[in-house]
């Protein structure tokens, strides 16, 4: 089951977040109007959960330990995104928010995520342990309690409307603080750590992708890494939604997107890239006339490459044929190793197919540059000490040194060989 369902009672979350901030059980309880036992209580069922203890007891009070702390900063953002949420939601009023543990419950979060993505419903639900219909009451309950329809009905049955959309995406991001909470203290503890979770564009980088894992290993062999690739504006849906935690690759952010950051890492260029021994190797000045008369391999409309391409041959009243389309690499790989079929990739995307002598990066002056690639993050986000190091490993692994580096190994490796 998916970690970010795994959702505590909202209102311990509180407990503990009280006991934080004022320093003691007594103090906690009178002002959450609840008793020690149960706030003790809750707070003992959370320790067990996470298997560390959040608190020291002291005659003077009761302090957070070192993990206490991690898992305080999470608690607190946990509670300001919802809050914040609400209160867009709710807009102007003139009566006082009640708190959030009183609106919703943790069981409404999970079936707000859940039913979002109406795809996977019956599939998440029996995974759960529960039926769809019990998951739609559970956001019907969320609708009463908090003043707000979040699903209309359409042919195709019950989906969210914009606020139900807006709800749902800021709750994954609360939630996603609730797993990074999990992950710090088991990275603390020595029990386990975070999951980092990549989107990776195709012809985004994979050799300083892969140099960058195995510098992560090195430094935490206990590192989880998950790489996901997929189209650009995908990925960028699953950042927003918290399904991802950065996009690695070329930087294309759209002007509405104005809830994610980018930072360059370096600049890559496009060739062409054909099989070994192929014609093209013959001509000294590839200009588009002449790719004209070669089949070609591209990928989806819209695409940068695929953009790439068409420019090559807008001006030109003879157009090549474009008889394949594939955004699978492999695929593509396969077919250009095979034929005198061609296409546009980047060098660096390239290099170690060259090295092997799979393929061959020729040269285009009418190429035009490339944008740059680097990272694309949530505005806002906090990262772990894992995905810093991470970050720090990419960094290092597309600098200007290392990728010469790495592309002086490649040459040696397709010399010796």
């Amino acid at each position: 089951m998916n970690d970010c369902l795994e959702i505590p009672n909202i209102r311990h979350l509180r407990m503990v977040q009280m006991i934080g901030q004022l320093g003691g059980v007594t103090c906690a309880s009178r002002t959450l109007n609840t008793s020690q036992p149960a706030v003790t209580q809750a707070i003992s069922n959370l320790e067990t959960e996470l298997g560390a203890e959040l608190f020291e007891r002291r005659a003077t009070g009761t302090y957070p330990t070192k993990v206490g702390l991690l898992f305080l900063r999470r608690i607190d953002r946990f509670f300001d995104i919802l809050e914040h949420t609400m209160a867009v939601i709710r807009g102007a009023s003139v009566r006082p928010a009640p708190p959030v543990e009183r609106l919703i419950t943790a069981t409404q979060i999970r079936a707000l995520i859940v039913t979002s993505e109406p795809s996977t419903v019956n599939e998440v639900a029996s995974q759960l342990g529960v039926s769809a219909s019990t998951l739609y009451r559970s956001v019907r309950e969320m609708e009463r309690h908090i003043g707000h329809r979040l699903f209309i009905s359409t042919a195709n049955g019950q989906v969210c409307n914009k606020t139900g959309e807006y709800l749902a995406r800021r709750m994954r991001r609360a939630v996603r603080e609730i797993e990074f909470a999990r992950g710090e203290v088991r990275s603390a503890t020595g029990t386990g750590n975070v999951k980092i979770v990549v989107g990776a564009l195709p012809m985004a980088g994979s050799s300083e992708l892969a140099t960058a894992i195995c510098a992560l290993l090195a430094r935490r062999p206990e590192a989880r890494v998950q790489i996901l690739t997929r189209d650009y504006h995908s990925l960028l849906d699953d950042l927003e939604n918290c399904r991802i935690d950065m996009i690695f690759g070329l930087l294309r952010r759209p002007e509405w997107a104005t809830d994610v950051e980018e930072e360059i890492f370096f600049r890559d260029s496009y060739c062409i890239a054909a099989r070994r021994g192929h014609p093209l190797t013959k001509v000294p000045d590839i200009t588009p006339e002449i790719l004209t008369q070669y089949d070609w391999v591209v990928p989806a409309a819209g695409t940068p490459r695929r953009k790439q391409i068409d420019r090559l041959f807008e001006d030109l009243l003879r157009k090549p044929r474009f008889g394949i389309e594939t955004s699978s690499l492999a695929t593509l790989r396969a077919l250009l190793s095979k034929s005198d079929m061609i296409t546009v990739m980047t060098r660096g995307e390239i290099a170690l197919d060259v090295s092997a002598g799979m393929l061959i990066s020729l040269p285009c002056r009418y190429l035009n540059p490339m944008p740059p690639k680097g990272l694309t993050t949530r505005s806002g986000w906090l990262p772990t000490e894992a995905h810093l190091d991470f970050i720090d490993c990419l960094r290092a692994a597309t600098s200007p040194a290392m990728r010469e580096k790495g592309q002086r190994q490649l040459r040696e490796l397709a010399i010796a060989s």
